[in-house]
């Protein structure tokens, strides 16, 4: 067992495995879900890793990556089967290696982003919540992470993620890059009662699905978690569990 263990990791005895493990800790001590569930959460991780050696990618560029989020915003409006293979395509024509894998009992975490070395990133998504505007959120605070932050640390986000400034700017990256602030503001404070009309057609002028405006809206108290999430999408993506 110890042996197959250590033959998952990557690491040749318990020594390297610890070394290995102190550094996932020291990179991200504030998050909830590594002080609960540490060795799940570095199994989950260690499994993204594996299943990235089978992405091939072009060495990072920062300029062609940017350029790519703006094609990926545009898959919003696209179903799963549509914008999976696309948007893994761009990432990794770009550097970025994207890998969805479900997430493992008591990890409770929605993605994570690390650098594989200095010219390959890794951004990792579990779909854990099941909605559109989630799942997008999520891409592209991971994203914001790659382009804002060192290649040195590690980003674990999940529902109690820490107040860190890193996260923050994450955060706006994703909102902004999704709907840019200027044009958020004029439409929520400017719409009057929210109906879904109005919703779909400031959507479809923005480009994106209309579930992520309302995902917006509903995270700034615009209206209420319980409207409009009709206009939300539920889906699953293909997750890939092949670790060989």
């Amino acid at each position: 067992m110890a042996n197959s263990l250590l033959q998952f990791f990557g690491v040749s005895n318990t020594n390297a495995w610890e070394k290995w493990f102190g550094e996932l800790q020291v990179s991200y001590r504030t998050s909830p879900s590594f002080k609960q569930a540490p060795e799940a959460v570095s199994a989950w991780l260690r499994q993204g890793e594996i299943l990235s050696q089978n992405i091939p990618a072009s060495s990072f560029d920062d300029a062609k990556f940017k350029s790519v989020l703006e094609e990926i915003k545009a898959l919003t409006v696209k179903s799963p089967e549509t914008f999976e293979p696309e948007m893994k395509k761009k990432c990794a024509d770009a550097g970025v290696a994207l890998v969805f894998l479900g997430e493992l009992p008591k990890t409770h975490l929605s993605g994570a982003t690390r650098w594989l070395s200095k010219d390959k990133a890794l951004i990792m998504l579990s779909l854990r919540h099941k909605t559109n505007d989630h799942f997008w959120f999520s891409f592209f605070h991971e994203a914001g992470h790659i382009l804002l932050h060192g290649k040195k640390m590690l980003f674990l986000d999940d529902i109690k993620h820490s107040n860190a400034e890193a996260e923050k700017e994450a955060d706006r990256f994703a909102a902004n890059m999704l709907i840019p602030e200027k044009e958020y503001r004029s439409f929520s404070e400017n719409m009057g009662r929210a109906d879904k009309t109005c919703i779909t057609q400031f959507a479809r002028k923005s480009g994106i699905a209309p579930g992520i405006v309302v995902g917006r809206l509903q995270h700034d108290k615009v209206i209420d978690y319980s409207e409009m999430n009709t206009l939300k999408e539920k889906f699953r993506l293909v997750e890939n569990h092949n670790t060989k």
